[in-house]
């Protein structure tokens, strides 16, 4: 009897291993052939986008009297992705810049439409567009803004216009106040779940991720938050007062007693703050017609030609940098730009090279990131700048590792509202041991060597905090060192303007961190003169369009996991257990 209940017990232990070879065969069989459907997919997309980027599109012809229209929920970034298959008809901010001074003097058109629902533009963007928009009134051109919701950032560009219309209906959406801004302090809740966030910042100013480690704003990041929102918010009453020919007390008594928020296009006629009603079709059918209006996109296609380094032997080479500070392409989530080692020096290395390229504008939108990455690419900067001049235009925000690849340049020019500084170095480390051990969990460690156990998940020491405060000290300094040299500022004084502090591009101009006002535009104007070239092409430095790419770029969605995801879009891993030079959040909605 034993022995027939032992082979019972034999049979089913075989057929137990049976079953689970059969699943896990037809595990992986089926995993094959989603994960062919997924290669087949984005392989069939980049055919379709190379047969379609190789395709000759219609001319959009552009009727006499014509308006073009500004779709502000369109995105208008600095840095365009080649590899990026969705945004066929998309083009750069600067290329949006370009296309309106063109239609200033274009005979055939009559005016611009905005279009502002949505906005993708930051405040410094919008600055840059408001003056292109001013030369094409001063040409004659009629602007008139069209808008169903409105906030006090498009409401400032509106003020450019001729005219403002609305519908006539209290259904619309009219949010209009100073500033507000809420941030989640969440030491209590991880306390809870037995995780302690240490955060090891040089720089007293210096917040990023304070929130992570305190339940409470510290008096340095409300004083540098308030100061810039204040600033801001009165820049705003300025302009609009200006535009609007308004009494600027007035306006700001109205903002500030709420009276325009939650309100509708009926509170902003009271306030002449809009011209008249009107809804869409009426805009359409005012300026003559569907007929009568192409969009920016198919204006550029049509009517812009892009210079290339073939067309002049003096050239102005515009090189945008837009993202976080990284170590390598791969550590952002695909499809977020972001400023890398090989790629950037890929490009300073061309600027170098050739010779055609006489001068050289860098357009910087960047918060930070990789203190490393950020000192490789300020010395290529600064190797570059003493063979060829180096303007840096910054764009909404070029702080911490942003302003540290900048400092390098000749000149930097900054918009009012742009975000610099934030002089500083931080690191995070997380600190798990209280949740492992409460969940049972033992940690048996083999290590040699003193503070061979730096980052290990296990308590973090107060001797582990000051080794990683001292590293970073001197990380701080090299940054201190390259500001001062730089900008030619007495390291004593740059201190107290550094330890982390943000700064408006106007108030940057005064301290000394930047030398003019103007954005993009300018920058450029202001290189070509200042080195006597009186006739150039002006060449924006293009990412290459390259299939290897854009399959490593898709294809991670096939071979990362859930975990990896998570941990690369929400939490940037390549921002721990290392100093970083970052901007603490964006301060400017």
């Amino acid at each position: 009897m034993k022995f027939l209940q032992k082979g019972v017990k034999e049979k089913m232990k075989i057929l137990h291993y049976l079953k689970r070879f059969i699943l896990f065969v037809i595990k992986e069989v089926l995993s094959f052939f989603i994960k062919l459907f997924l290669f087949l997919f984005i392989v069939g997309i980049i055919i379709s986008a190379v047969i379609k980027n190789f395709e000759k599109k219609p001319t959009v012809a552009i009727k006499d009297k014509a308006y073009i229209l500004i779709n502000l929920a369109d995105s208008y970034n600095e840095r365009l992705l080649k590899s990026n298959l969705f945004e066929d008809d998309s083009i750069s901010f600067y290329t949006l810049l370009q296309s309106v001074e063109n239609a200033s003097y274009d005979d055939r058109v009559e005016g611009i439409i905005l279009k502002m629902n949505g906005d993708s533009l930051s405040y410094a963007q919008s600055e840059e567009l408001a003056h292109e928009l001013s030369m094409a009134r001063a040409a004659d051109k009629k602007i008139i803004a069209y808008f169903e919701n409105v906030g006090r950032k498009n409401y400032y560009l509106a003020s450019y216009a001729n005219e403002i219309y609305m519908p006539s209906a209290n259904s619309t959406n009219v949010n209009i106040y100073p500033y507000f801004r809420e941030e989640f302090y969440i030491k209590k809740l991880a306390d809870k779940f037995g995780v302690k966030f240490n955060i090891i910042h040089v720089g007293d100013y210096k917040s990023y991720m304070e929130n992570l480690a305190s339940s409470t704003m510290s008096k340095e990041a409300r004083e540098d938050t308030v100061r810039i929102l204040d600033k801001n918010y009165n820049n705003f009453l300025d302009i609009v007062s200006l535009n609007r020919k308004l009494n600027r007390d007035d306006l700001d008594k109205i903002i500030k007693d709420g009276d325009l928020v939650a309100a509708s296009s009926v509170d902003l006629m009271n306030n002449k703050l809009i011209d008249k009603y009107a809804y869409w079709d009426n805009i359409i059918s005012m300026v003559g017609g569907k007929d009568k209006i192409i969009t920016i996109q198919d204006y550029t296609k049509n009517y812009y030609k892009e210079e290339n380094l073939e067309s002049s032997n003096n050239v102005v080479y515009v090189i945008p940098l837009e993202g976080d500070i990284v170590e390598s392409e791969t550590e952002v989530f695909a499809g977020e730009e972001n400023i890398n080692v090989a790629e950037t020096l890929e490009k300073l290395n061309i600027a170098k090279e050739n010779d055609k390229i006489k001068a050289v504008v860098l357009r910087i939108n960047s918060p930070g990131g990789s203190a490393l990455t950020s000192d490789i690419i300020a010395e290529k900067i600064k190797e570059l700048a003493s063979e060829k001049p180096v303007y840096v235009s910054m764009s909404s925000v070029a702080a911490s590792g942003g302003y540290y690849i900048s400092a390098n340049a000749d000149k930097i020019f900054v918009d009012r509202n742009t975000i610099t500084g934030s002089i500083g170095v931080v690191s995070i480390l997380p600190d798990f041991s209280k949740l492992i051990t409460d969940n049972g969990v033992n940690i048996e460690k083999i290590s040699e060597g003193e503070y061979s156990d730096l980052y290990s998940s296990d308590t973090f020491t107060e001797k582990k905090y000051n080794k990683i405060y001292n590293s970073n000290l001197k990380v701080y300094d090299d940054f201190l060192n390259v500001v001062s040299k730089a900008r030619k500022i007495d390291k004593e004084k740059l201190k107290t303007i550094a330890e982390g502090r943000i700064w408006t591009g106007e108030e940057a101009v005064k301290i000394g961190l930047a030398d003019e006002i103007g954005g993009l535009n300018e920058a450029i104007y202001g290189i070509a003169e200042d080195n006597d070239m009186d006739e150039y092409s002006i060449v924006v430095a293009k990412d290459k369009f390259e299939l290897g790419n854009i399959y490593k770029k898709y294809s991670r969605y096939i071979k990362m996991d859930t975990k990896d995801l998570i941990k690369e879009k929400i939490f940037k891993d390549y921002l721990y257990n290392k100093p970083v030079t970052y901007l603490p959040y964006d301060v400017l909605d």
